[in-house]
């Protein structure tokens, strides 16, 4: 078996090459002009690269080059809540002309927050869901052979984790420690609302693990879900997170609304943090219930985030000091 695979320089679309290929199924990776740098560490020496721009539907020429390829799995896409623009949806367009001319089907990962409960059909959360649900649909409407991958909140994987780009999770952690250290600085508590909703997190591996075996098996004409089955509150996470990095006493939680919390007299630090966690406010502020997951346990423990933030921790140590 042989396949497209966009997004490989991203964190899903790298844990899903690896798996692939421990599969033995072949990858050919599609990136970005001028990324092909990134694939000369890759555990994967690739016997062919495709190198061009998503977003421009006419840069197909190398169509020509793709011998018997299966199938193509869309990993890439852009994460920017509220400045995503349609650019989801170009590269969707690119991939179902590629897919025309290769007469191939699409495994796409799209988001599980796309997912609405009868109550809120037309509602989204932000720019980036709805950009990713008619990418969706542009898919959908082309006829082609599809499965679209829902997955939740990426974070490091099982077993080492390490994951290739931090965003989601990791930005909330590093806007807390930002507020935590100024606040601190001037021998003042942080103050920030309780949280109320699930954090629904899946680590990159397990998520990567479950779109391939899809891939592998061949599942067509079915929306996929991959979330966590049994997702943590947000409260603990935040709990848990704050203990890693011993700042529990230097946050002082209070009993009211994310809204009403931005309705008090926010000091500067309260306020840049209360702005820039406003983007990631549905993802911990709400209980989703997602149709059913191919993931069947939750992963993410206390032994789970103390490894997570290991990495994280390290690695900004590192990239501060370079």
């Amino acid at each position: 078996m042989k396949v497209l695979l966009t997004g490989i320089t991203g964190n899903l679309g790298y844990e899903v090459s690896l798996n692939l290929a421990r599969r033995g199924i072949t990858v050919v990776p599609c990136v970005r002009p001028g990324r092909t740098d990134f694939l000369s560490s890759h555990p994967i020496k690739f016997d062919q690269v495709i190198e061009c721009d998503l977003t421009n539907v006419s840069s197909d020429v190398f169509v020509n080059d793709l011998d018997s390829i299966d199938c193509i799995v869309h990993c890439a896409g852009d994460v920017h809540f509220n400045v995503a623009g349609n650019k989801n949806q170009q590269m969707m367009l690119f991939v179902t002309k590629i897919a025309e001319k290769l007469k191939v089907p699409v495994y796409a990962v799209s988001t599980a927050f796309v997912y609405k409960p009868p109550e809120r059909i037309n509602a989204f959360n932000n720019n980036y869901e709805e950009d990713k649900f008619q990418s969706e649909q542009i898919l959908i409407s082309s006829g082609i052979e599809c499965c679209i991958l829902r997955p939740s909140v990426l974070t490091g994987n099982s077993n080492t984790g390490n994951i290739q780009n931090f965003s989601g999770y990791y930005l909330i952690v590093r806007a807390f420690l930002s507020a935590i250290h100024k606040a601190g600085n001037k021998k003042i508590a942080l103050r920030f609302p309780r949280m109320l909703g699930n954090s629904d997190m899946v680590p990159v591996d397990e998520a990567a693990d479950r779109i391939s075996q899809i891939v592998e098996s061949k599942r067509l004409g079915e929306i996929i879900y991959i979330t966590n089955p049994n997702p943590p509150s947000s409260e603990w996470i935040l709990d848990e997170t704050l203990k890693f990095y011993g700042l529990s006493n230097m946050v002082n939680m209070l009993d009211i609304s994310f809204h009403e919390f931005g309705k008090l007299n926010l000091t500067d630090e309260e306020l840049a943090l209360y702005k820039f966690i406003s983007h990631f406010a549905p993802y911990w502020s709400k209980v989703y219930n997602f149709p059913e997951s191919v993931c069947k346990n939750n992963m993410i423990d206390s032994a789970y985030l103390k490894k997570i933030l290991t990495v994280f921790r390290s690695r900004e140590n590192i990239e501060k000091h370079e």
